[in-house]
């Protein structure tokens, strides 16, 4: 992104441009290139103004990429976030439903996890419960990271920088109620289906997050996440979604939305935490590259939600844990007394407010409620097929 100083103000959105003010230069414009910043690049930090009374950044940040904000070293090492950022964050989340906060975990960290639960990837793919995302060919799958003390590190789950965020968004003691992962391991050749997370009759309003961080560089060539900026408030959910039981999105939605904003695949530096609104429409893609491509996806829900959702942790570190994870409600963590093997744990899922519509991993597949009635276990059975992802529109 380029680095303009204190004399410069946005001038036309649309023309990505600010215009440099003052009468000795006048008539000189100089191009903001604002799209995201690629996975390696350095951003310096957006200086901020007062405009019509209101402290604004004095670059406007545009692009089809979701909004990338980087934490300069003051704000990493301090463990306190500007006002300015949290702004932007919230600026940013509320216009897409999606925004990307980088340099907010330890590097070593991110590639020491890294390491174990492509270790750990190995086992899981053996276990008898372990079922595909949405077919075999996407080499996708859900898989619960290390639940052990010695992996249950605070800058991933409870992150300073991401719950002051998170709090400005959902409330305070925002509830910590599902841990999981998203593996696209290598070799994929399939693709998911555009979803929502909810397909229950949800909220107008932000009611749960789930907070996916990178623990790599990840971009179209491994398989980073599809994503559809706008798009969690655009719709009515019974009107998007080809039927009350599936958070599948109309294929019909789907051409009309990518002429206002089509959906693109963003470059994402390892240890990112991307704020992800539950609502928004997105998709796993396929990982082409030879490497593992692991992103955590950690939800926390509003207080006055009553989600009924929990997700397990160790008793041995509930002191530890609330004590030192800041800022959060544990009200939705079951606390383990035995030793927590994640890879054994089953994959389980109610972002409802109802309890009784809660979706269980087993042997013979995920257990919804029409399963547990009916006896068959069809959910996520779906073949993916043309319709349920964008095509371009050919030209005539």
């Amino acid at each position: 992104m380029s680095y303009v100083d204190d004399h410069l103000l946005p001038l036309a959105h649309n023309a990505h441009e600010v215009q440099l003010l003052g009468d000795s230069w006048s008539g000189i414009r100089y191009i903001a290139h604002t799209m995201a910043p690629s996975a390696t690049s350095e951003v310096p930090s957006t200086r901020s103004r007062y405009i019509n009374g209101a402290l604004i950044p004095d670059i406007e940040r545009h692009g089809d990429n979701p909004v990338v904000i980087r934490l300069c070293d003051e704000e990493f090492h301090s463990g306190e976030t500007k006002p300015e950022t949290i702004q932007e964050c919230l600026r940013y989340f509320h216009r897409d439903g999606f925004v990307v906060l980088e340099n907010a975990i330890d590097d070593n960290l991110v590639d020491r996890l890294y390491n174990r639960m492509v270790q750990d990837n190995s086992e899981f793919l053996k276990k008898k419960h372990m079922h595909w995302n949405q077919g075999a060919s996407t080499g996708n799958v859900s898989q619960i990271p290390p639940l052990t003390p010695e992996w249950l590190h605070r800058d991933f789950y409870a992150n300073p920088h991401m719950i002051c965020v998170v709090e400005n968004l959902l409330g305070p003691n925002p509830e910590l109620r599902f841990i999981n992962s998203n593996v696209a391991c290598p070799g994929g050749t399939g693709r998911q289906a555009v979803h929502s997370d909810v397909s229950h009759a949800f909220p107008e309003i932000p009611f749960g997050l789930v907070m996916n961080i990178y623990l790599q560089d990840s971009d179209v060539e491994n398989g980073v996440t599809e994503i559809w900026c706008g798009t969690h408030n655009a719709y009515p959910q019974s009107e998007q979604q080809i039927s009350p039981r599936s958070g599948w999105i109309k294929k019909e939605y789907l051409q009309e939305q990518a002429k206002i904003k089509p959906p693109v695949q963003p470059k994402v530096r390892k240890g990112s935490i991307c704020f992800r609104d539950l609502r928004l429409w997105h998709a796993g893609m396929p990982n082409k590259s030879d490497r593992h491509r692991i992103m955590l996806a950690i939800d926390y829900f509003a207080h006055w939600y009553q989600c009924p959702m929990t997700t397990k942790l160790p008793l041995s570190m509930k002191d530890q844990i609330q004590r030192e994870w800041k800022g959060i409600s544990t009200v939705g963590v079951e606390w383990v007394e035995e030793e927590l093997n994640s890879l054994d744990v089953p994959f389980f899922l109610n972002m409802t407010q109802d309890p009784s519509q809660y979706l269980l991993q087993t042997e013979k597949g995920f257990q919804d409620p029409v399963g547990r009635q009916s006896g068959k276990y069809l959910f996520d059975s779906a073949k993916v097929t043309e319709d349920n992802y964008w095509t371009p529109e050919k030209k005539e």
